[in-house]
């Protein structure tokens, strides 16, 4: 039995964590999408400070992800593990711009400005989060368990389950950008999959680790 490497180990509890914030960051930081949340005095500062920077947290989190799977995906394909670490870093980046949105909305708590301000954030928040974390984040599954499956990295039943997960959610993400307004069960159906799946997969690292590829390539 392979005893998995400290990068694996760290990307396996990296995805836990990521998973653990979106969802514990994402539910502090509801208020902020509240129409009246400009009006209010502001008295949930310390919840929301702290959704957002589980927020950041997991921000760093995908990035970092990408670089400690890095050095194996590269040895099957360097020019897609070099896209999959650009697409978890944007992901990241839009992450952070959609907690900086949170921030702002934060800081003028009480202050009675303009209505035009608080959609115009919210807004930003949205899209920012919506493109991150449904379409760049689908894709990088994608990637992802594209090359686990080209270097037989997992069993093929794993990389089949995020592939097809990411497809899924990259799908819901599309459906949303333009415009689509899919209902609560709908849009749970083509996120769970995913999510799940990289649940399993984090387990998997911290357990078994990943082997040397078995098909690899040079550029």
């Amino acid at each position: 039995m392979r005893t998995p490497t400290p990068p694996a180990r760290t990307a396996g509890i990296l995805f836990l964590v990521a998973s653990a914030t979106a969802i514990a960051g994402g539910s502090l930081l509801l208020p902020v999408t509240e129409p009246q949340f400009l009006t209010t005095t502001g008295g949930a500062q310390p919840r929301l400070a702290t959704g957002a920077l589980l927020e950041i947290v997991l921000a760093l989190s995908v990035a970092a992800i990408a670089a400690m799977l890095w050095p194996v995906l590269r040895r099957v394909s360097q020019p897609v593990a070099a896209l999959y670490l650009v697409t978890r870093t944007l992901e990241g980046a839009l992450i952070a711009a959609g907690t900086l949105a949170a921030l702002v909305m934060t800081s003028l708590a009480g202050s009675h400005a303009p209505p035009a301000t608080g959609d115009a954030l919210i807004d930003g928040r949205e899209w920012a989060m919506r493109i991150g974390t449904l379409v760049v984040f689908g894709a990088s599954a994608i990637m992802l368990n594209a090359l686990l499956l080209r270097g037989r990295l997992v069993p093929g039943w794993l990389a089949w389950w995020g592939l097809i997960g990411g497809v899924l959610l990259a799908l819901r993400g599309a459906l949303e950008t333009y415009g689509e307004d899919l209902p609560a069960a709908a849009q749970a159906v083509l996120a769970a999959p995913i999510g799940i799946e990289e649940m399993v997969f984090a387990v998997w690292l911290l357990v078994k680790g990943l082997p040397a590829p078995v098909r690899s390539e040079a550029t």
